[in-house]
């Protein structure tokens, strides 16, 4: 039997349950439907589907005891239920003390903690009470004002921090990180104060570069059209990227971390941090009625450049579709520039690349590319930072794509279909017709999950403390939880299957 061992713990599970469906059985219409028609937070009715599948294939699976079986496990949801309700309150109220803030002064750690080696309780880092409902969606950005504060757009384009506190927190801080990031070549390994962070994981920073799935997604599923697809794939993904400009730093998610939310719509996320080094999120998307997923992982990677840095979120993005289509893409470089000397600029550069590789359609979109090649930076005339150029083509037949610098370099066209221009901060114009512009299109919020995973990022003790404004028992926990993730890979590496 293969299993699948990528994607959230959801889709896993619900994966795992139909290998041991014997396909063709009168039944197994049934058991798939009873699998996709679970809520989001019904995750242990997933893992009930597949004992039942388990044992109905040990026993011969056949009608009667498939309802015997299912009537069983209808009897037993009453009583799971009660105990979620029982468990979704523990550890959002003190339970020895009256600090509302605090979870214990004599317990170490709380009910859903990282922490599973040094429990013991220190005053230094008293265990939190979780975050409430109405905290978490305080932590949600939704509009184009918040994602773009502290930041002003220069004549030049892109973004220029001008945030005096901002700057001022992460004094000192850069050098200490560009000197960490040329030792160890990995970004996961920098261990920095949490004064430089915003009390959200990169998670969550993931999930908001797909907000605007509701709009291009589903107009996506609706057409027949393949072209029309791209189109909309394509302006699903330049909606979001504007909210990955941020001047915090998210937290790096832990091992096995996890985050649950939907949108209004029934659009649902599912995320899981799956390894440490090198540091990897899988992620599945959900459209409401099955109208499309998409599914991918996200591999965090750091460079040092002569005057900043550059961070990639490596990986596919793959969105099906019922109809059979797939388009593949994957996001651009996104450069921060004057961390030692003049002005902070933050930027998407390099290309993206779509791909409906069953229909030969491609599409290359270059950012920055106004900028000249050479020793000294220079522009061609009347192109910003944000602008980006791009086109849809059909492939030529055995012929290999390449990255480029520019689209004249393209070797692979067959046949040009048209033209995408814009920018990441106005608008993105594919042929004559604008399919997105950040003055008219909102971001639906987040709404996260009301009964998550014990794994979930809202249980973290560093962000629930910076979250509240305490940046030293906030550090404290920081600390704690990476001397954990050091202890946990010493074990893993221990025990780690001979490869031989």
């Amino acid at each position: 039997m293969k299993y699948n061992h990528q994607g959230s713990p959801r889709q896993r599970v619900a994966y795992n349950a139909t290998c041991f469906i014997p396909k063709g059985d009168t039944v197994e219409k049934d058991l798939l439907n009873d699998i996709d028609s679970q809520g989001t937070d019904d995750v242990e009715e997933f893992k009930d589907n597949l004992l039942l599948i388990e044992n109905a294939k040990k026993d011969d699976l056949t009608e009667a005891n498939f309802k015997v079986a299912k009537q069983c496990k209808e009897e037993r949801k009453e009583d799971k239920k009660k105990d979620a309700e029982r468990l979704v309150s523990e550890g959002y109220k003190s339970k020895d003390g009256d600090d509302p803030l605090v979870y214990s002064r004599i317990i170490g750690v709380g009910p859903y903690s990282f922490i599973t080696f040094d429990c013991e309780y220190r005053a230094s880092s008293p265990p939190p009470t979780y975050l409430s409902d109405k905290e978490l969606n305080m932590l949600t950005k939704t509009t184009r004002e918040e994602f773009l504060d502290g930041f002003i757009i220069p004549k030049q384009g892109g973004l220029m921090c001008i945030d005096k506190g901002i700057l001022k927190r992460q004094s000192g801080v850069i050098a200490t990180m560009i000197g960490q990031l040329i030792t160890t070549m990995c970004i996961s390994k920098i261990s920095l104060p949490v004064r430089i962070f915003e009390p959200r994981t990169a998670l969550e920073r993931i999930a908001d570069l797909w907000r605007c799935a509701p709009i291009y997604l589903s107009a996506a599923a609706r057409t027949g059209d393949k072209v029309e697809k791209m189109k909309n794939v394509i302006a699903f993904a330049i909606s979001g990227i504007y909210t990955g400009m941020q001047q915090l730093k998210p937290f790096n998610p832990l091992i096995g971390e996890t985050m649950e939310a939907s949108l209004a719509d029934g659009t649902r996320f599912f995320l899981e941090h799956t390894s440490h080094h090198p540091p990897i999120s899988n992620f599945f998307v959900q459209g409401p009625q099955n109208s499309y997923t998409m599914y991918g992982h996200h591999e965090y990677r750091g460079n040092v450049t002569t005057n900043g840095l550059e961070n990639e979120q490596h990986g596919p993005n793959i969105v099906e579709f019922p109809d059979g289509t797939t388009v593949q893409f994957a996001y651009p470089r996104f450069k921060i520039h004057g961390l030692l000397m003049g002005d902070r600029m933050i930027y998407p550069s390099g290309e993206m690349v779509f791909e409906d590789k069953s229909e030969g359609l491609r599409a290359v979109i270059i950012f920055n590319y106004g900028k000249k090649r050479g020793l000294f930076s220079s522009r061609k005339k009347g192109t910003r930072i944000d602008d980006f150029d791009g086109v849809i083509y059909k492939v030529k037949p055995d012929v290999k794509s390449k990255s480029v610098g520019e689209l004249k370099d393209l070797k692979d066209v067959d046949e040009r279909i048209c033209s995408v221009s814009g920018s990441w901060l106005g608008q993105l114009k594919i042929g004559n017709q604008v399919y997105w512009d950040i003055e008219k299109v909102e971001l639906p919020p987040l709404n996260f999950a009301k009964n998550p995973l014990p794994t979930d990022w809202r249980f973290r003790e560093d962000l629930i403390w910076l979250r509240r404004g305490n940046t030293e028992i906030s550090q404290e926990w920081k600390v704690r939880l990476e001397i954990e993730q050091r202890r946990d890979r010493g074990t893993r590496e221990k025990f780690k299957p001979d490869d031989k």
